[in-house]
Parts: structure tokens; C-alpha cells; sequence
């Protein structure tokens, strides 16, 4: 647990929960006082008190329901994927519906203010979620037709013991199956290609296979090639061979290549890294190999 966490838990512990009958008469005192905000004109020194009054009263409202937030904010750590938001950042973002819970709260009504709040909260956190996390941002009310769609799909698995067609899907929701299909990639997760993939520590990047020209070299730029590679150390052309698949080895991560030659994976990717500054450098001075291997790395 962090600084921050350990800071804001001790702060909302700071505050006593609120009985029933407390949380009547601070809703009416919030409630009169943004009935006086929204008035024109000059307000006279009771108004003016009543206002400063309910504002009071609305902040203690939130500040006693603090624990509310956080233990609703640590149901949704495992929805934070790419790295946009932390939990401090939900609980902030759970704080904002809290505000306007207590904003929009009505003690008359019979039901406390923790149930009321509880809905406001939860909405706030999850439109952070939506909105925020995801590297392409997608409008709202898309989002929850999206979310209508998984939630049928479940539903019908655990009724049906299998899952239902696009078309079946389609006609629940009311809605095209290509319009379906644009819903459901819009839900799509996505993932940082610098993502540990492996248990050895290989980024998701590396199990990618590498794009090919589609021309084959010819044996002029063939030995032209040969001849860049003398001006690497043995084991830093031994690295490069290995990790792109040339001169008829197989494409190996930097993992598999460590293992191979007893050093650390780091070490593997700096060999590399300098072999191809190296390459980079010599190619740049031939023409003839510029327009065949543009697609090394520099």
C-alpha cells in the first residue's frame, strides 16, 4: 500500500459514520441551500447563512462516506489494464460521484444515503474506466449497448451450455449483426506490445514474426551484407544472426538466445542494439544495400 493510500485512509477514518436522522436534516440543509444558489438576485444575511450552512452539510455528507468510495474503488483494480489509471485514481473518480450523490440526496425518501450513493459511485468509476483507460476512447452509450451484448452472451452460455450466434445476439438486441460485430470490437481490449508475454520475461513484441520483402536478395547484395558483418564483434553478429534469422538460423527472442550462450537477456539486447546502430551506420555509406534493407532497425 502506498503513501498516498495509507494518507487518504487515515484522513476518512478521521470522520464518524452518520445515523439515519443525521443524514435527513443534512440532505434538507443541502438541498435549501442549492435552492438558494440557483436564485437571482440580492440574498439577505439568513439566506446567506443557510447557504454557508447546506455547503457545510454537504461536505460532511461526503467526508462520512469516504469508506464508501474506497471500498468500492478496490472492487474494480482488476478492470485497470493499460496503465492509464491507478486505484488513487479511482477512488478520485469515485469521490466526484459521491459529491453529486450528495448533491442530488433526498433523506425523506426512506433510504439512506450509503444505498443512494452507492449507484452514483459506481458510475462515476466505471465511466473513468471506459473513458480513461482505453487507448481508443469510444463514446459512452456505445460502451453500454457493447456491455448489453457480453451480458446476453453470458446469460445464454449458462442457460444454453454454449454460445449464441451473431444472429440470435443480434435479434435480442435488436440490432444488425454487422452492427454487432462493430460493438463487439469496440470492446475488444487492448494490449501494450511491451506487455510480458512469457515467463522468462519476453515482451509480447518479441513473439511477433517479422515481415519478410517480398523480393529475394541477389548475391551482389548478398556478399555486400557479408561484408557489413565483419565490421561487428563475433558475438555481437552472432546475436543479430540469431535474433532476425539470418544466414539460415532460426528467429529467437533475447531469452532464448541468453540461455544459449550463458549471459543475461540485457546483455543479449544490448549486443543487438549495437550491431544494428553498426549496420545502420554501414548501410547508410552503400547505396546499393540502402533501398534493400531500409527495413533494419537504426
Amino acid at each position: 500500500m502506498t503513501d498516498s493510500v495509507k494518507d487518504y485512509l487515515n484522513e476518512a477514518a478521521r470522520f464518524p459514520l452518520l445515523t439515519t436522522d443525521q443524514e435527513i436534516q443534512l440532505s434538507r440543509q443541502v438541498k435549501r441551500a442549492l435552492e438558494l444558489q440557483a436564485t437571482d438576485g440580492d440574498r439577505s444575511k439568513a439566506e446567506l447563512r443557510q447557504i454557508k450552512i447546506g455547503l457545510r452539510a454537504r461536505d460532511t455528507l461526503i467526508n462520512s462516506n469516504l469508506r464508501l468510495v474506497i471500498y468500492i474503488a478496490k472492487r474494480y483494480i482488476s478492470r485497470l489494464r493499460n496503465g492509464g489509471l491507478e486505484f488513487m485514481d479511482l477512488v478520485q473518480e469515485g469521490a466526484l460521484g459521491l459529491h453529486r450523490a450528495a448533491e442530488m440526496f433526498d433523506g425523506s425518501k426512506g433510504y439512506k444515503f450509503s444505498t443512494y450513493a452507492y449507484w452514483w459511485i459506481r458510475q462515476s468509476i466505471n465511466r473513468a474506466i471506459d473513458t480513461k483507460e482505453r487507448l481508443i476512447r469510444v463514446p459512452q452509450h456505445a460502451l453500454e449497448r457493447a456491455y448489453k451484448a457480453v451480458k446476453f452472451q453470458r446469460e445464454y452460455h449458462h442457460q444454453h451450455g454454449k454460445n449464441p450466434t451473431l444472429q440470435e445476439t443480434a435479434e435480442a438486441l435488436e440490432i444488425t449483426v454487422a452492427e454487432l460485430r462493430i460493438l463487439l470490437e469496440r470492446n475488444t481490449p487492448h494490449r501494450s506490445l511491451d506487455e510480458l508475454a512469457a515467463d522468462d520475461g519476453s515482451p509480447l513484441i518479441e513473439m511477433i514474426a517479422a515481415e519478410l520483402p517480398d523480393e529475394t536478395i541477389s548475391d551482389e547484395y548478398a556478399e555486400q551484407l557479408q561484408l557489413v558483418f565483419f565490421q561487428l564483434t563475433p558475438e555481437e553478429r552472432q546475436a543479430i544472426e540469431s535474433y532476425y534469422g539470418l544466414n539460415g538460423k532460426d528467429e529467437r527472442t533475447y531469452a532464448a538466445i541468453a540461455r544459449e550462450q550463458g549471459v543475461s537477456r540485457e546483455r543479449i539486447r544490448q549486443r543487438c542494439t549495437v550491431a544494428q546502430r553498426k549496420l545502420a551506420i554501414r548501410i547508410r555509406t552503400a547505396p546499393s544495400l540502402t533501398s534493400q534493407y531500409a527495413q533494419l532497425p537504426a
